[in-house]
């Protein structure tokens, strides 16, 4: 096996680095210098095929001379990451193949220069006229010459393929000093040359299409069916698990449950392209089979001569930092192009306009209303408040996904999409405040408390002192029977709490989210 041919096995595995561990005496031997620049070289190109993958990273621009194809100078980067340079323009016959590579060539070794003839002794003459036994040998057989690699046949016509290939050219020879154990090579060459080699095949490389996963990635969503990624097993992470704190020492220990994703996190995850691309391009680290050469062109010859090429259909590319940046730019021009410059509608989905607090003597003036869900909103006890109106940027559906709030003992509390909860825990011994909906506009709800609960005082005619929180779901709760609040047209309330922009005070972008916001009444 030839070296090259033993070096591109070993760059098709994965292998754990060597590298030298030094100590004073250590004894230095070619073994050892070699494991020192393989150790980086191999890692360098380890880095080069799984990070950048082969192709070209700049010029190597392809164009005909008469009956030669020849290549400018550039970069590229073959599929076992090994950088080939091509710093001069190089021209190849495709239909001799002669040219275009350097010389001497790691798969064409060039014979070891012959020794110098050393003198041969000649025979002493012994007693009765014979001469030693030696003379009838005849002269000293000279050194053979060593084969040379045999040239490719001249190519039909037909489709072919233009490759650039890495190849390692040795040169510098000087004599080898050799032991007392002897040697047959007399030199030996003393540099390595990382260079390249064009090459010229017969047929079509893969085309450079669009990849399978791009289709998946941008696949359709279809109502009602799970989305790709989607997985039932993964609802278990969201479990609470239950404190136990039964010892003293547990009293300042984290709950490890407190640290784990709620389950419209996980929802939002199973959902999102970088849940896909993690499956669609979880491949293997081996490079893929075939040539490791760099298709460069392809070329149809008729009657030997090349009367068409094609750069593009094969050529794989590797692209820069840089030239990523100017795509996403040029992107984004599109993009503002497309929209005429404006930022998108935000009325696209049901969101939380406003929300206000009603009170006085007929319940109807506003004592207070939130200027920000992500403060605290103060509502003065002595206004007689005891109301609340939410408006939305659209209306609400009034039959299956209706609003709804929990009245009077009410075991089921947890089930309904508007609530207004004590902040902190229960109070008044209740886990929620009893009140009723009113619907004051397709888009208007008002919210109004009980009189009957411990909530309303008699001597203030409204509000009792305290904290309270509102929130409003536009997710649903299949353990708790809790239906989403949504739009005429089906789609969830998009309810995240945001700081007032754009005339709304809630949502991300997308259906679904929990509205909440606190107020003070004092």
């Amino acid at each position: 096996m030839h070296p090259c041919d033993n070096i591109e096995n070993l760059l098709r595995v994965l292998e754990p680095p060597r590298r030298n561990n030094y100590f004073y005496g250590k004894r230095m031997d070619v073994q050892h210098f070699q494991m020192e620049q393989d150790y980086g070289k191999l890692k360098q190109w380890l880095v080069n095929r799984l990070t950048f993958g082969k192709g070209v990273v700049c010029g190597l621009k392809v164009s005909l001379d008469g009956n030669l194809i020849c290549v400018d100078p550039g970069f590229a980067i073959d599929g076992l990451g090994r950088e080939i340079i091509v710093p001069v323009r190089a021209c190849i016959d495709p239909v001799t193949q002669e040219g275009g590579c350097c010389t001497p060539c790691c798969n064409q070794p060039a014979a070891t220069p012959a020794p110098e003839p050393q003198p041969q002794p000649q025979p002493q003459p012994q007693p009765g006229g014979l001469s030693h036994p030696a003379a009838a040998v005849g002269p000293a057989p000279q050194p053979q010459p060593q084969p040379q690699p045999q040239s490719q046949p001249p190519y039909a016509d037909g489709v072919f393929t233009l490759w650039l290939c890495y190849r390692e050219c040795r040169t510098d020879y000087q004599p080898v000093l050799v032991s007392d154990c002897g040697t047959r090579d007399q030199c030996a060459p003393g540099t390595l040359v990382e260079t390249f080699c064009l090459k010229v095949t017969p047929g079509v490389p893969p085309l450079q299409n669009d990849p399978d996963w791009c289709a998946k990635l941008w696949a359709k969503k279809v109502p009602g069916q799970p989305q790709p990624g989607a997985s039932p097993d993964m609802t278990g992470l969201t479990d609470n698990v239950p404190a136990t704190p039964d010892r003293a020492n547990l009293a300042n220990v984290t709950n490890p449950a407190a640290n784990l994703p709620s389950s419209e996190q996980v929802s939002a995850t199973l959902t999102s392209r970088r849940y896909l691309l993690c499956g669609l391009l979880d491949g293997q680290c081996d490079p893929s089979e075939g040539d490791p050469c760099v298709p460069l062109a392809l070329m149809l010859l008729r009657d030997k001569r090349v009367v068409r090429f094609d750069t593009c259909l094969v050529r794989p590319r590797v692209y820069s930092n840089e030239v990523l940046l100017e795509l996403i730019l040029c992107l984004a021009g599109k993009i503002d192009e497309c929209c005429n410059h404006k930022e998108p509608p935000v009325a696209e989905l049901m969101r939380v306009k406003s929300v206000e607090f009603l009170g006085g003597p007929n319940d109807d003036q506003v004592i207070a209303a939130v200027q920000s869900p992500l403060g605290e909103t103060t509502v003065p006890i002595r206004q007689q408040g005891r109301s609340i109106r939410v408006k939305f940027t659209q209306a609400f559906d009034q039959g299956a996904n209706k609003p709804e709030t929990p009245g009077l003992n009410d075991a089921n509390w947890k089930r309904y999409n508007f609530l207004v909860t004590p902040e902190g825990g229960p109070a008044f011994g209740l886990d929620y405040v009893p009140g009723s909906l009113a619907i004051e506009a397709p888009d208007t709800l008002r919210w109004d408390l009980n009189p009957e609960t411990p909530f309303y005082g008699r001597a203030y005619k409204g509000w009792q002192k305290g904290r309270l929180r509102l929130t409003i779901y536009g997710d649903p709760d299949a353990a708790a029977g809790r239906l989403p609040m949504t739009n005429t047209a089906n789609a969830a309330l998009d309810g995240e709490p945001i700081a007032p922009a754009g005339g709304v005070m809630s949502g991300d972008g997308s259906p679904g989210g929990t509205f909440t916001t606190t107020f003070h009444v004092g």
